[in-house]
C-alpha cells in the first residue's frame, strides 16, 4: 500500500548521492512568451510567480476533460464558465507545488541550493541517457537530448516546467523524510517512526475510525483497453450498484471479473484511503471516498497520470472492522502519516489560493488559441 507521489513524465526519478564527471545538458531558456508571469501568490511573506508556461501545461493537460473535445467553447457565450472550471484545476495543481516550496522554506530547506541543483542535473541526465539508479532502471532516450525535449513537449511541458516539477519532487521527498523519517518496531506501541510527526496506537485508532479515513474497494477501466472505456466503465458501475445490494462479497467478485482490480489482495481486504494521502493525479479518488457513505458506489472517476495513462475508476465504500485494524496496522500508520502531510500541504495550498492575483499577462491569454 506504499504511496508513490506521481509526477509528470519520468521526472520523479532520483534523489541521492551523485557521481562526478558525468555529462551535463545545457538548459533550454524559455521564450519571452513562456516566461510571462500570469499570476502571483504568496505565503509567509514569500511571493511565488506562476509563469505562462506552467499555466499552459496544466491548461492543455485538462482541456479535453473540461471541453469534451469541443474547442469552440473557449470562445462561445459560456466561455467564462469553462475558463473558471479549468482555472480551478490549474490553481489546485499550482498551489500544491508552491505549498511544498513554502513548507520546505518553513522547515529550513533551500530548494535552490547547490545540492538540489546537482540532483536536478543528475535527474535530467538519467532521464535522457537512461540506466540504473538504485534498484530501478530507466530507459531514457539513448542520450538524445532533442528526443527528451520532444517527449516533454508531447505532454505540454518544456525544460523549465520539467525542472520546476523536479524541484517539487525533491522538496516533497525532503518534507516526507523530515516528518516521517525511518520506521522501527516497538513491542509496546507497534510501528513507530523517528521523524517529526509523533503518534501513539490511540492516535492511529482514532484516525482509522474517523471520517478522514475510508475503507474502499476499487476497480478501473484503462483508456485503450476498450473501444469506449468511459461507456464500459459506466456499465460496470451500474452492475456494481446492483451487486452492492447483495453485499461486499458480491461487489468484490464483480470487480475482479469486470474491471481491473488494483490488486487481488486489496479487493479481498479493502484499501484505506486518507482524505489527503493520495498523489495529485489521484486526488479525485480520495475526494470520492470521503464523500461516500458505507455501501455506496461512486460515479465513474476519470484519472490521468503519466505512468498509468487515463483510467476510469469505480469505488465502493466498505464498513471498517477491527480485523482490518489489527491485520493492517502498519498500513494504517502509513496512510495516517501521508494524510497528515497531505493535509499540511492542502492547508498551505488553500492559503496560497486565497492570495492569488492575476496579472495583465493573464488577461491577454486567448484560451481557444493556447498551443505548444
Amino acid at each position: 500500500m506504499k504511496k508513490i507521489f506521481a509526477l509528470l513524465l519520468t521526472l520523479c526519478l532520483l534523489v541521492g548521492s551523485l557521481s562526478a564527471c558525468k555529462k551535463t545538458y545545457k538548459p533550454v531558456e524559455s521564450t519571452a512568451e513562456e516566461a510571462r508571469v500570469v499570476m502571483t501568490l504568496s505565503l509567509n511573506g514569500k511571493t511565488y510567480e506562476v509563469k505562462y508556461e506552467l499555466y499552459r501545461a496544466f491548461f492543455l493537460t485538462y482541456k479535453s476533460e473540461i471541453d469534451g473535445g469541443d474547442n469552440s467553447v473557449w470562445s462561445g457565450k459560456d466561455k467564462e464558465t469553462y475558463i473558471a472550471l479549468i482555472n480551478e484545476r490549474i490553481i489546485d495543481e499550482v498551489t500544491e507545488i508552491y505549498a511544498v516550496f513554502a513548507l520546505c522554506a518553513a522547515n529550513g530547506f533551500d530548494l535552490y541550493s547547490k545540492e538540489i541543483e546537482d540532483k536536478i542535473t543528475e535527474m535530467i541526465r538519467v532521464s535522457i541517457e537512461g540506466g540504473e539508479y538504485g534498484d530501478d532502471f530507466y530507459e531514457g532516450f539513448g542520450g538524445d537530448y532533442d528526443a527528451y525535449l520532444a517527449s516533454l513537449k508531447a505532454i505540454y511541458h518544456n525544460y523549465s516546467t520539467a525542472v520546476l516539477l523536479m524541484r517539487y519532487s525533491i522538496g516533497r521527498g525532503m518534507l516526507e523524510n523530515h516528518l516521517i523519517g525511518s520506521t522501527r518496531y516497538d513491542d509496546n506501541t507497534g510501528i513507530l517512526t523517528d521523524g517529526k510527526l509523533q503518534y501513539t496506537q490511540e492516535t492511529i485508532r482514532n484516525y482509522y475510525y474517523s471520517d478522514s479515513a475510508s475503507l474502499m474497494l476499487s476497480t478501473y477501466i484503462s483508456e485503450g483497453v476498450s473501444y469506449t472505456p468511459r461507456e464500459y466503465a459506466e456499465e460496470v458501475r451500474l452492475e456494481i450498484i446492483d451487486e452492492a445490494k447483495l453485499g461486499t462479497e458480491a461487489v468484490q467478485i464483480l470487480m475482479i471479473n469486470r474491471g481491473t482490480p488494483t490488486a487481488i489482495t486489496e479487493l479481498e481486504n479493502g484499501v484505506l484511503y486518507g482524505r489527503y494521502s493520495l498523489a495529485r493525479d489521484y486526488k479525485a479518488l480520495a475526494d470520492a471516498a470521503y464523500r461516500l457513505e458505507v455501501g455506496e458506489v461512486s460515479e465513474v472517476i476519470p484519472t490521468y497520470s503519466p505512468n498509468d495513462g487515463k483510467r476510469y475508476y469505480i469505488m465502493y465504500k466498505m464498513e471498517k472492522s477491527e480485523e482490518f485494524f489489527n491485520t493492517f496496522y502498519a498500513d494504517i500508520v502509513e496512510v495516517y502519516l501521508y494524510d497528515t502531510i497531505g493535509l499540511m500541504i492542502n492547508s498551505a495550498g488553500d492559503a496560497l489560493a486565497g492570495s492569488i492575483t492575476f496579472t495583465d499577462a493573464y488577461y491577454e491569454i486567448v484560451h481557444g488559441e493556447v498551443r505548444m
